[in-house]
């Protein structure tokens, strides 16, 4: 029988911290506290335990291929966390076509309202190859979900849409289907969308996006890391479209198609195998060098080989991406 960190527990650790980034935790439940930001420049505190149970019980729950009983389980464990930090979830079923075959899945919709009503869109997907558990590819969606605990109580600058994408190995198909579906409104009032991939899997952390006016958001968050101690990296004018690269194949994309300024933090070695980000680690690990989406991607895998890892992983992509909503302004233009 799988083993899930019990509702009750889950609960407390998430109510105990939605209402501010210094919520204690019950304690019994290993935690380290999530202390309010300091300024630019000194240490960044510590984050991510509550995103790595996060991801154990994304991955307790087995692979999540697009359509499945594991993807179904997984959308309805993302509708629960969500209602347990505050907010009133709203599941987007859509059926789409892949390799010919209908897929029926989901999105799962979190709104925080800002001081405006001009939006920063953060997604994840939740899905997974049938390789394995899946843990470094429920990494995005984990830290999504701490990150939306920890701005629960406050009023961010713009509004946020966390946004858990189904079906995205299936060909993107949640991500398409939202972009589709937006109104007109919706569009005007997207200033960006920040795309949240494979967090842990990786030797490096990295924030990637369009250069020149569509760079604003992924190089404040290079800024802000930099600032605090964080080796946040990006590889300029890489190119996130060519399918050869398989890069062009994340949530960013039908935003990006779109005109939406976009950026996308995922973990790689850019200066392993091709040199264009698929190679994750060495290869004598993983599937030649590849951890995400393979019988490898386990957390015991992940602990056992690369020491810390996981948890520098955490607290650096957290801490980025709570700051960036928290304070990220538009350019003035």
């Amino acid at each position: 029988m799988k083993h899930f960190l019990p509702l009750f527990l889950l609960l407390a650790l998430l109510l105990n911290g939605c209402g501010a980034t210094g919520g204690k935790l019950p304690a019994k439940v290993p935690t380290s506290n999530v202390a309010a930001l300091e300024p630019l420049g000194t240490p960044a505190p510590k984050y991510g335990d509550v995103a790595r149970a996060l991801i154990r019980d994304f991955a307790n729950i087995g692979p999540r291929v697009a359509g499945s009983a594991g993807e179904s389980q997984a959308a309805q464990y993302i509708a629960t966390v969500f209602q347990a930090i505050g907010y009133s979830p709203e599941t987007q079923t859509f059926t789409a076509e892949s390799e010919g075959k209908s897929v029926t899945s989901a999105n799962i919709v979190g709104v925080k309202k800002g001081v405006s009503s001009r939006e920063i869109i953060v997604g994840a997907h939740y899905d997974s190859t049938n390789q394995g558990p899946g843990a470094d590819e429920a990494s995005g969606v984990a830290v999504m979900l701490d990150v939306a605990r920890m701005v629960s109580s406050q009023q961010p600058p713009y509004t946020i849409r966390f946004i858990a994408f189904g079906a995205e190995d299936a060909g993107l198909m949640g991500a398409y289907w939202y972009v589709n579906e937006m109104s007109q409104e919706q569009f005007e009032n997207a200033i960006a969308m920040i795309d949240l991939d494979n967090l842990v899997g990786g030797d490096v952390a990295y924030a990637l996006g369009d250069e020149g006016s569509q760079s604003s958001v992924r190089d404040w968050a290079l800024e802000w890391a930099a600032g605090n101690g964080l080796d946040l990296q990006t590889v300029r004018e890489a190119n996130l479209s060519d399918p050869k690269t398989g890069l062009g194949v994340s949530a960013y994309a039908p935003f990006r198609d779109v005109g939406i300024p976009y950026a996308f933090f995922d973990t790689a070695n850019w200066n392993l195998g091709d040199k264009n980000g698929k190679t994750q680690v060495d290869p004598r690990y993983g599937d030649h060098g590849v951890i995400s989406g393979t019988k490898f991607d386990t957390l015991d895998y992940l602990d056992t080989n690369f020491p810390g890892r996981v948890d520098q992983h955490l607290n650096l992509f957290v801490a980025v991406v709570y700051n960036l909503l928290t304070q990220y302004q538009v350019p003035f233009q």
